[in-house]
């Protein structure tokens, strides 16, 4: 799937109230179940989309599981400035995984 695809995905899924329903579940199943590790930033952009109060930031990750081999992400989302303070490309992040689907996660904030 290409970058427009997701675009056109993304903006079907907010005009959809499926979509944010479903978006919603995947969050709440990540919050509840998701496995906690480590990422390295390989590099992220501010969107230009704000969203709840939030920066939208596209993010492309290397995730460091506890077993397994390392794999890359892509993934959006939207971040408070008091939750990006400390993120920045190169660096490590904290995150967690939802462990029925590896590709589907969510930023915590700088790893410590």
């Amino acid at each position: 799937m290409g970058f427009l695809d997701k675009v056109k995905g993304t903006a079907k899924q907010a005009m959809s109230p499926g979509g944010q329903m479903a978006e919603r579940d995947k969050i709440q199943r990540i919050n509840q179940s998701g496995v906690g590790t480590r990422a390295t930033v390989n590099s992220m952009r501010e969107t230009g989309t704000q969203l709840g109060g939030g920066h939208q930031i596209e993010f492309e990750l290397t995730v460091h599981p506890a077993s397994g081999a390392d794999y890359q992400v892509s993934t959006s989302q939207s971040m408070h400035d008091v939750t990006l303070q400390g993120i920045a490309e190169g660096g490590d992040v904290t995150v967690k995984v939802d462990p029925e689907d590896p590709q589907s996660l969510m930023v915590w904030g700088a790893a410590s």
